[in-house]
């Protein structure tokens, strides 16, 4: 029975070691999250959802607004709306003494809107118990906490991941926070993906009932804190036309609101919306990389004029 016991407890104290071995290896590659969990706290960043984790690379702002500090702490939007989840994330990636950061923080009526449950008809919170409220220390490595409580595959996908960068259909998330996905280049994958983003999207429309009020409240108490901090511009990036008549339909008076919510906070409001003929998507939602890469210098050139 003791030896038996020996080897139980050996081969868990291997199985044990054989983890922390794994999580070791985990990167930018690991999955579009993990890296943002997992390096120092910042004293810059950027704000919001997919469109900015993949549409806005620091490296070219800091090139145009000579800054070397700009972190893009975005995410997707089930998981980074504003609310109280993605700011307590916020509050605990920002360094405390930070007083001259720099902040974009995005802006489109899909953060802002008010989702509801089709049968209770009470509003609905797509982040409530996801990685961003689960992950206690957001600048750990490795973040074990993060691979033990939220990463959903299994820890041989961490080695699998690290070795098939840069193939079709990966994600790799910089040390600068950027997100690079890679995926067919070619039109007819880009035009399959278009089509089932708008189908998408239309859909997500019977779920919404216009702006909520806890949205707006919550943007605007992450205005508040970040003004502490240093100086914040509310940027909306552009998407295809057809993704922005959905928007419309969604919340007519939008750019009305936030010329609004600019003009009460003293923050310019860029709307890079009316610059969308100049771009081209992966998928009608999302900046490809190269204009990202134009449109994030652009944005700085803007954000320049501002400045001085």
């Amino acid at each position: 029975m003791k030896t038996f016991l020996i080897q139980i407890i050996t081969f868990g104290a291997l199985l044990g070691l054989s983890d922390v071995g794994v999580f070791s290896m985990a990167d930018g590659s690991t999955d579009a999250m993990y890296l943002k969990f997992s390096t120092p706290q910042q004293s810059s960043l950027i704000l919001g959802t997919s469109r900015e984790a993949q549409g806005i690379k620091p490296e070219y702002l800091h090139q145009i607004l000579d800054r070397d500090d700009v972190f893009n702490y975005a995410f997707q939007l089930p998981s980074s709306p504003y609310g109280e989840v993605y700011l307590n994330s916020i509050s605990k990636k920002l360094k405390p003494n930070s007083k001259s950061g720099f902040f974009i923080l995005d802006v489109n009526p899909w953060t802002l809107s008010k989702k509801i449950n089709s049968k209770t008809r009470l509003e609905t919170f797509s982040e409530e118990d996801n990685f961003q409220e689960n992950t206690n220390f957001d600048n750990r490595n490795p973040n074990i906490e993060y691979l033990v409580e939220s990463f959903v595959s299994s820890y041989k996908q961490i080695i699998i991941n690290k070795y098939r960068k840069g193939n079709y259909q990966t994600v790799f998330v910089e040390d600068d926070g950027w997100l690079n996905i890679t995926l067919e280049e070619d039109a007819n994958s880009r035009e399959i993906r278009t089509q089932d983003k708008i189908l998408n999207y239309h859909n997500k429309l019977k779920q919404i009932e216009g702006i909520s009020d806890y949205r707006m409240a919550y943007l605007i108490k992450t205005i508040k804190y970040l003004q502490g901090y240093g100086q914040i511009y509310l940027v909306r990036i552009p998407v295809i036309q057809d993704m922005l008549d959905i928007e419309n339909d969604l919340m007519p008076d939008f750019n009305k609101q936030l010329d609004q919510l600019s003009e009460a906070f003293a923050e310019p409001y860029i709307n890079m919306m009316t610059f969308n003929s100049k771009y081209t998507f992966t998928d009608g939602n999302q900046l490809d990389v190269r204009s990202g890469q134009q449109f994030s210098q652009d944005l700085a050139n803007i954000i320049i004029e501002f400045q001085e």
